[in-house]
């Protein structure tokens, strides 16, 4: 049996929001890590992982089996906590993630001509804005109707222009038109009562809830750059502006109809195509062989990025896209991906304006995340380093409009 947990005070102000449980849901197991926010930077102070089984979009959430694996990695991540602190650390308040397969999205933009243009704006201003573009998602997406199957979760401001001009906080400042573009994410009501549920068995107060693909964004700091997940059966882009989301855009192909695509046409059994791949890299496999899956293998690419290049056309709301791209294979089995979105094919399928340059994400790339279990290294960690990343921001001083928009979203309660 489970044991509960004492509720905890409900506060979210950010200015006092000073520890932090992360929380991200991954194929196969839930990790937890208790974090210490300092100045937009976090610090990990304990660490863990619990298996979990039925984590995706083919099996239903089930609160009482999840809540066993999320109560042991909590546990043991608080228990951990003393070795960096004088103290065992028991936040508060989480921040989950959700996977990416479950979610959906949509971009807004939302814009107002001023009445008085020379009255400098302000953050009550900004804030009505903010809730303007979030009542037009959720008509958009028409779910405040009664039974709605899904909510939005998570939202992020990507992009502040005045008078024509990108500004990163318009506070202050005066001008005719103001236009913000914002990302909303929507998730299943059950998966989001799922994790309701097992925060509020843990005694804990869910701040937010952010798609994996959001996260992975979060430590990229690039003034703009184009992120792009591969998983097993999907692989999701993102319009990125300093670690936000503008847009973004997914396929139904992944890590497993490249490989696929790779052997079709040699007879090999499953069991054996990790180690057909690991000879063909190694330049260990017959020279037929070889020129028939490097064949294959290319045109699969091809077809990935072909595909990709539609939804990006149809998701995008640019003229322009930037060179400048992250890649990550969750899978593991296709890093080939990072190399083929340096190719000129990829680069004539969309509107570059030169070679993109792509580089792999990292889970020791933020600067702003420092782990003082030394225990979160590695790619495994990747999307909680992330994660860690995107709360440090969130809740760093100064980002008023990050936390307004949070503040804004209120998901559907007892569902």
């Amino acid at each position: 049996m489970v044991a509960l947990r004492w509720p905890r005070s409900r506060s979210t102000n950010g200015a006092s929001m000073s520890h932090h449980t992360i929380m991200s849901w991954e194929k196969g197991l839930v990790r937890a890590a208790v974090v210490k926010l300092v100045d937009g930077s976090a610090e990990l102070l304990g660490v863990a992982s619990a298996p979990v089984q039925g984590i995706g979009d083919s099996a239903r959430p089930d609160p009482d089996r999840w809540l066993a694996g999320a109560e042991r990695a909590l546990s043991q991540a608080e228990d951990m906590t003393p070795r960096s602190a004088a103290r065992k650390i028991v936040p508060d308040h989480v921040t989950m993630t959700i996977p990416s397969s479950v979610t959906r999205s949509l971009s807004v933009i939302d814009e107002i001509q001023r009445l008085n243009p020379r009255k400098p704006i302000n953050q009550t201003e900004l804030e009505s804005l903010l809730r303007r573009g979030y009542r037009k998602a959720q008509d958009r997406l028409d779910i405040r109707a009664r039974g709605a199957k899904e909510d939005i979760v998570c939202g992020s401001l990507a992009y502040i222009n005045l008078d024509g001009r990108p500004v990163t906080s318009p506070e202050g400042l005066s001008g005719d038109h103001l236009r913000l573009n914002l990302f909303f994410s929507l998730a299943p009501v059950e998966w989001i009562r799922t994790l309701e549920i097992i925060a509020e068995r843990l005694g804990l107060d869910i701040a937010t809830i952010v798609p994996h693909h959001m996260a992975y964004a979060a430590p990229v700091s690039d003034t703009i750059a184009l992120v792009l997940i591969v998983d097993d059966k999907m692989t999701v882009v993102d319009l990125v502006r300093q670690g936000r989301v503008e847009w973004a855009a997914s396929i139904a192909q992944g890590g497993d109809e490249l490989v696929a695509g790779a052997v079709e046409h040699l007879s090999i059994p499953q069991h054996q195509i990790e180690g057909l791949f690991r000879a063909y890299r190694a330049g260990e496999l017959r020279e037929d062989i070889e020129t028939l899956m490097s064949r294959d293998y290319w045109l699969a690419l091809r077809r990935w990025m072909s595909t990709l290049a539609d939804q990006v056309r149809r998701s995008g709301q640019d003229s322009f896209l930037p060179y400048r791209a992250y890649c990550y294979d969750i899978t593991g089995h296709v890093p080939e991906v990072a190399a083929a979105l340096e190719t000129p094919y990829w680069e004539q399928r969309l509107p570059f304006g030169r070679c993109p340059k792509v580089d792999e994400l990292e889970a020791n790339g933020s600067q702003h995340v420092l782990d003082c279990t030394a225990q979160a290294s590695g790619s495994t960690h990747l999307l909680l380093r992330s994660l860690a990343c995107y709360v440090a921001r969130l809740y760093a001083p100064g980002q008023n409009l990050d936390r307004a928009l949070v503040d804004t979203i209120h998901w559907r309660r007892n569902a």
